[in-house]
């Protein structure tokens, strides 16, 4: 029977510790009756944080633990929420990163959703090694972990002793993904079933929106990017842009580069990729008409550069995201 620690630290989102608990016991329950009885509960979840702790979740609800953080027992898996927040003061915990260390060290598979793979990173046992994290955090794990192999495309990504996965919900993803690999490929597909959870998801990038670097202080590159907003749809060439800057080409190249983290014609196809998502999310406009009215003229090379973006073909990102209900 693996044991599993669900580790409760401070801003944690409190569905990220009772879904995961819930999904795994229900694989437990349907365990046994797959077996007649004849096999014990296949997870043994339990809620830890650090002795004398009041932890509390994002939304002020009080985690109340089973147990501390012991070293006397080393738990088959140990599973790190979503955090929101700020992560300094969780990654300086000595005592929490010093025990996931611990466990890692001694053979517990360790498993993040979301920011917790900033902990699990944190105790080095990533280093030289693949991991996710949530879209919109993955340029900050990147460069506070530079020695992880970030795939930030992915919804899930094993290491064998370290899995970590995507954003927020991907901890459906995961419980699945334990189900199977602890239990059985037949029991993950009827927990599928059961929970109505999607077993098909591979990757996070038809979720993603675009990022755009503002906040860099330099004010001739902001108008530019204000300027490419208003205007993406037209033609554009480097020597305009760099015009509109007052800087000659190289200088305006470098500059970009630097204030945004992308190309000049990067970040133009990025903001016409997005105008093209929201209006596939929003209109009944034909891809045709998207096609054009996002600067594109070859519609064969725009679907080549959606899906490249995205992960979906038009067609299917219309049918994923356009009305829920």
């Amino acid at each position: 029977m693996p044991t599993v620690a669900l580790l409760a630290i401070q801003n944690c989102m409190y569905s990220s510790i009772t879904g995961p608990f819930d999904c795994l016991s229900v694989a437990s329950s349907l365990w046994q009756t797959m077996s007649g009885g004849a096999e014990p509960s296949l997870f043994s979840p339990t809620v830890v944080a650090p002795a004398g702790r009041i932890v509390t979740a994002f939304n002020g609800t009080i985690i109340k633990a089973d147990d501390c953080l012991r070293d006397d027992i080393v738990y088959d898996i140990v599973y790190v929420p979503v955090v929101f927040g700020e992560l300094s003061p969780l990654l300086a915990d000595a005592e929490t990163i010093g025990w996931l260390a611990r466990q890692g060290e001694r053979g517990a598979c360790l498993c993040s959703v979301c920011a917790g793979a900033f902990l699990i990173a944190q105790t080095g046992r990533l280093n030289g090694r693949k991991a996710t994290t949530h879209w919109n955090l993955a340029d900050s794990f990147a460069e506070r972990f530079p020695d992880v192999i970030l795939k930030r495309e992915k919804m899930l990504v094993d290491e064998g002793d370290c899995i970590t996965a995507g954003g927020v919900s991907a901890y459906l993803d995961l419980t699945l993904y334990l189900t199977a690999r602890f239990g059985s490929h037949e029991l993950a597909a009827m927990l599928s079933k059961l929970l109505l959870i999607d077993p098909s998801r591979r990757l996070q990038t038809p979720y993603q929106t675009g990022s755009f670097r503002k906040n860099h202080g330099d004010l001739e590159i902001l108008a530019v990017q204000e300027w490419l907003e208003a205007n993406f749809a037209g033609m554009v060439t480097i020597r305009d842009l760099a015009a509109r800057a007052g800087l000659g080409e190289r200088t305006f190249m470098r500059r970009f580069k630097r204030a945004t983290g992308d190309t000049p014609l990067l970040y133009l196809q990025q903001l016409r990729i997005e105008a093209a998502r929201k209006l596939f999310e929003s209109t009944a406009e034909t891809i045709e008409e998207v096609t054009r009215q996002t600067g594109y003229e070859d519609i064969s090379s725009f679907r080549k550069l959606f899906k490249r973006s995205t992960g979906l073909s038009p067609s299917a990102y219309r049918r994923k995201f356009s009305g829920f209900f």
